[in-house]
């Protein structure tokens, strides 16, 4: 859609106030655009809404849209039990290698829990070992997800619980999940945050207030969700066969995007419960911006992970021995990708910032061409409706002034009768007045946020009514 001058320079007038960089190529409204503005950065942690020349602008991409799942093979990752230990921070033994993995020392689980398993994370994940026999086994599977910072802990709990659920219910499997807190931007804030809640310095409540600011915490508030290979037996309690749907080349990726789905419909449903306008998309920009519901160009950016995220956070010791040169170049890869990471998201926002000012407008204008359409349309209808109304006076006889009202397309329910109209022409009463009786539906507008239909008949009963059938008397005739 072509924009208006009116709206053009509006456009203008705003993006030089803004200081923002020039876009849209020489013919405005054919071509794309080829350069984008960047404004002031976004939030990263909320939807942000912002506004141009008196127009509200769509939601960009909420932060917490992450969704992963991996596989816990053996041989290339670490075991189902050492990942169970991180997850919920505890201290657990491997007894198929006699490995002990302790991460009591954490404190961000906030809470954690099991589904279709009652006897605890160490009985769960070494039956799960067990039930492996071959060195490159795949042993069970994670789902990592990030919890919108709008919620509070109460519903993220409630929220991951009755997924995975839904998981249990679907394939069969046992599960443990874990929520875990934010991480703090200053180290040394966070340690002394968790001594003064070890103590009592601070209760509960106050801790939780802590972690949902977002001048102390990056509110990644997250989940970890383990769940076996293998199908629990409900009577036995044993691992019987492989949940190998999760797996198959064709039926794996539609698992995966089920799994995707059921995910995001029950964050928003938590998010609309909250009270919260905010909205998770788990879509790819790609499909985004097919649906036209982004940009084009849009890139997604590299998960780092814990080990490069912590990177470069805490300063070495100089009572130590110098950093190694290995240590060199992960601290240089840890870098350069954040760095990266920090590019991509100034791309990113300047192709939002710009593709939301331009849409609204758009939409702008086309609410204006709507509005002049309609305008022209109505006016129309009252010339068609004004000589329909003199026809019925005109009518010489009650036979023409019936079939004047019955023909009238544009005169709906009058308040007046065919026959008190009839009466009235006959009388010479003048019903062009605005007492005359005729009121068109068209005359009164309609606010539709405010519109209450008017209550129609009730619906006709269709239930099914048994019928008496009589059995039919059989006679033998003899022949």
């Amino acid at each position: 859609m072509k924009l208006g001058t009116e709206l053009r320079s509006k456009l203008f007038i705003k993006l030089r106030s803004s200081a923002l960089l020039h876009l849209i190529p020489g013919n405005w409204g054919e071509g794309a655009i080829t350069q984008t503005p960047f404004a002031a950065r976004l939030p990263r942690a909320f939807l942000c809404a912002r506004s141009i020349a008196g127009l509200d602008l769509q939601f960009m991409k909420h932060a917490a849209c992450h969704f992963s799942l991996t596989n816990l093979t053996r041989g290339k990752t670490s075991s189902s039990v050492a990942r169970a230990a991180y997850i919920s921070r505890c201290r657990l033994t491997d007894e198929r290698t006699g490995l002990t993995f302790g991460f009591s020392r954490r404190h961000e689980l906030l809470a954690d829990g099991h589904v279709n398993w009652s006897t605890g994370s160490s009985t769960l994940w070494n039956a799960v070992e067990q039930a492996e026999k071959r060195k490159n086994s795949r042993v069970a599977k994670e789902i990592k997800v990030a919890l919108p910072a709008e919620l509070p802990l109460d519903e993220m709990r409630r929220l991951v619980h009755g997924f995975c659920c839904n998981i249990k219910d679907r394939y069969g499997v046992a599960l443990q999940f874990a929520i875990h807190a934010p991480g703090f931007h200053d180290d040394d804030e966070e340690k002394d945050v968790r001594r003064r809640l070890k103590s009592g310095e601070i209760q509960a409540e106050e801790y939780q207030n802590i972690l949902y600011d977002p001048e102390h915490t990056n509110l990644n508030f997250h989940a970890h969700i383990l769940f076996s290979r293998r199908a629990k037996d409900p009577e036995t309690g044993e691992f019987t066969e492989i949940v190998r749907c999760l797996d198959d080349v064709r039926t794996g990726p539609q698992e995966i995007s089920f799994l995707r789905e059921e995910w995001e419909v029950r964050t928003n449903a938590a998010l609309a419960r909250a009270g919260a306008d905010a909205r998770v998309d788990l879509r790819s920009y790609d499909a985004m911006a097919e649906a036209g519901d982004a940009p084009k160009g849009l890139v997604a950016q590299k998960h780092l992970g814990p080990r490069l995220s912590h990177s470069g956070r805490i300063e070495p010791d100089a009572r130590k021995e110098p950093q190694t040169s290995d240590r060199d170049k992960h601290e240089a890869e840890a870098a350069r990708l954040r760095k990266y990471r920090s590019d991509v998201r100034k791309h990113n926002e300047r192709l939002w910032t710009s593709w939301l000012e331009l849409r609204a407008l758009q939409r702008e204008e086309a609410r204006e061409e709507a509005a002049l359409i309609a305008a022209e349309r109505e006016a129309a209808r009252k010339a068609e409706a004004k000589k329909e109304k003199q026809r019925i006076l005109k009518a010489e006889s009650r036979e023409e002034a019936a079939e004047a009202i019955q023909n009238a397309v544009h005169i709906s329910g009058p308040k007046l009768s065919a026959a008190d109209v009839i009466d009235a022409v006959a009388s010479g009463e003048n019903l062009e007045s605005d007492d005359a009786g005729y009121v068109s539906e068209f005359d009164t507008p309609l606010e539709m946020e405010t519109y209450e239909p008017k209550a129609s008949d009730p619906p006709p009963d269709r239930s099914i009514k048994k019928v008496k059938r009589r059995n039919p008397v059989r006679q033998r005739n003899r022949g």
